[in-house]
């Protein structure tokens, strides 16, 4: 009797894809681990461009830069940096969505101050993305920074959420933005947006097949009003999603039409930070090419 007669080959085409970006994200950790910046370097596909946010940094009045980082040449001076002053010793990954195009660790880390004895845990989410070629094409990381420490000016009147209503916060945020999404309008997908989001996002407007580096609602809005004068939006699904009190990763399917009538499609993986006022401070993901 056939019950759950989903195509078999549909089955074992995603599952060996999502393997296959599986071993290509733990390859690229055990990198980490031995810490040889050439070793790590052969971890990436052979061509660019990259998606790399290793360095992202939160400043003492609350603001977020996240620099986005998209040549070889680049990626291994961040490389120097990183490994040249921290080990990495080790890699427990809580959650792990092993989809056709990338993985999402969210994962305890210990490690220790380059030439110290001392050992300290640290809790970061990361997408890493690949192609058809051998490597991942990206590594979109954030270490877990509390609420209370994240966003400019003065402090809310009511504290940041935590715990279950902070997680179903998000949830209604998300759904919101989708919906945003969905009515092609700016304003609703920016509602939840704090003044000062960092959104490193994939660049559909000019096609780049890079990362889209916004420091700003207002640069975000900037970016979106030129997207929706060259797209229509037909519909928005989610297809994963997953949150704690300090993240939210969702993966949608995106349908859209042009200007002349033609319909496109991509997916896209992004992970969503709230700050102090509970409105995002950080989205940072990538998308797959336009199909």
């Amino acid at each position: 009797m056939r019950v759950i007669d989903i195509d078999p080959k549909l089955l074992d085409r995603y599952a060996k894809a999502a393997a296959r970006a599986g071993v290509e994200a733990w390859t690229h950790m055990e990198a980490e681990f031995v810490g040889d910046v050439d070793g790590l370097m052969e971890t990436l596909v052979p061509k660019g461009p990259y998606a790399y946010t290793i360095v992202p940094r939160v400043f003492e009045d609350g603001s977020v830069r996240s620099p986005v980082i998209s040549t070889a040449e680049e990626i291994r001076e961040c490389y120097k940096f990183v490994r040249g002053r921290s080990d990495l010793i080790s890699g427990e990954p809580l959650v792990d969505i092993k989809s056709s195009w990338y993985n999402f660790h969210a994962s305890i880390n210990r490690g220790r101050v380059r030439g110290q004895d001392n050992i300290t845990e640290s809790f970061t989410i990361a997408i890493f993305p690949v192609s058809t070629a051998k490597g991942i094409t990206g590594e979109l990381v954030w270490a877990k920074v509390p609420r209370a420490r994240l966003g400019a000016g003065p402090d809310p009147v009511d504290p940041p959420l935590e715990g279950d209503a902070a997680r179903r916060h998000l949830l209604a945020q998300h759904n919101a933005y989708l919906a945003g999404l969905r009515a092609n309008d700016v304003e609703a997908v920016l509602a939840n947006m704090n003044d000062g989001v960092q959104a490193n996002i994939r660049d559909y407007v000019n096609d780049s097949g890079a990362l889209i580096g916004i420091e700003s609602k207002d640069g975000y809005r900037a970016y979106l009003k030129a997207f929706f004068d060259k797209y229509e939006i037909v519909n928005v699904d989610y297809l994963h999603r997953v949150m704690e009190d300090w993240y939210l990763f969702a993966e949608t399917r995106v349908t859209m039409r042009d200007r002349q009538g033609k319909e496109w499609a991509f997916n896209s993986a992004d992970f969503f930070v709230p700050a102090k006022d509970n409105r995002v401070i950080v989205q940072t993901g990538h998308g797959t090419d336009l199909a």
